[in-house]
């Protein structure tokens, strides 16, 4: 494989000249530039990133720790995330920390010994501790003290689908979720506000007859088990919010595995309003949140702190989403 030596003798210029072309960094003529990167293509050189990293104390690298990208939210929001950053030239790393707080911890001593450049951050675990402020830390859909971060609004998305649930004039409401985001959880995070914005927007319109249901953290997803048994405990209920598009679509499959219709029998409305899920089955009414605009924030969030350059909070709009189980 050829190195930065060889380069620079078939080029006949020094190697830091070719270093600086490959880094973009100081003057080069026109001309001499253009024959080492002609040089380059010509070897099929490619730059040692840790090696470049090492003088610019840059990677070019983001991660993305997030507790499971095989989530169809997190598949999308990464793919656009992964995008933009590229357009940015920077790549991604993306961490799957399956919700182990060590794990997190080993992505965060990532960043301080300078292997990545910054960390987008999706976690509900006690992380605050070993974070600090000017490193270039953007979370996604928590709160950390003076950390930026970028969100949809999940409180009006809440109050999104208790108004849609209502105008069809239930008898019982259910809401299912798990305690990552709810009142048994030590960590609020801003999908908590989902629940909240739908059990005050059902307390507002006078509504009583509601359940929360949530499954105690620890698993990737709510066991589809589960959702079978609480299906066969519920039979009143008459309408269900579903924290997600994907447990939505596990609810709609529990309910007709008992031969109830949705959504004659039941009405179902979902969260996340993902395009990929909504062609499996029926096509599910959810509360749409902005991937393409979140993974924009993000990216340029993070670009920001990795210059050194001031990050507001970010906080954008949801939607409701029209679908065939309402």
């Amino acid at each position: 494989m050829a190195n930065i030596k060889e380069v620079a003798k078939r080029a006949g210029v020094g190697i830091a000249t070719v270093s600086r072309v490959i880094n973009n960094s100081g003057y080069v003529k026109k001309e001499t530039r253009e024959k080492i990167e002609q040089v380059i293509d010509d070897l099929g050189y490619v730059p040692n990133e840790i090696a470049r990293s090492m003088t610019r104390q840059r990677t070019n690298i983001v991660a993305f720790v997030l507790p499971h990208s095989n989530h169809i939210f997190f598949s999308e929001l990464l793919y656009h995330v992964e995008n933009n950053l590229y357009d940015y030239g920077y790549k991604l790393m993306v961490c799957n920390s399956a919700s182990n707080r060590n794990k997190e911890i080993d992505y965060i001593n990532m960043l301080k010994n300078n292997r990545v450049d910054g960390i987008i951050f999706l976690t509900s675990n006690d992380i605050e501790a070993y974070l600090r402020p000017h490193w270039p830390i953007v979370s996604f859909d928590r709160h950390f003290q003076n950390i930026p971060f970028v969100a949809s609004d999940n409180y009006a998305g809440g109050r999104l689908a208790a108004q849609a649930l209502l105008r069809h004039n239930p008898q019982s409401l259910l809401f299912i979720g798990d305690d990552a985001q709810g009142e048994l959880s030590r960590i609020t995070t801003e999908v908590s506000k989902r629940r909240m914005g739908f059990v005050e927007a059902l307390e507002d319109a006078g509504f009583k007859n509601y359940r929360i249901i949530e499954y105690p953290q620890g698993d990737a997803f709510i066991p589809i088990s589960y959702i079978h048994e609480l299906i066969h405990q519920h039979r009143d209920v008459d309408g269900i919010f579903a924290i997600s598009d994907m447990l939505a679509q596990h609810v709609i499959q529990a309910l007709e595995d008992v031969g109830r219709k949705v959504p004659d029998d039941v009405k179902v409305i979902g969260y996340d309003g993902v395009k990929g899920y909504l062609n499996m089955g029926p096509n599910i009414t959810s509360i749409g949140q902005p991937i393409t605009e979140l993974a924009a924030a993000l990216v340029e969030s993070i670009i920001k702190q990795i210059d050194g350059k001031p990050v507001d909070t970010i906080m954008l709009p949801v939607h409701f989403v029209e679908g065939d189980t309402l």
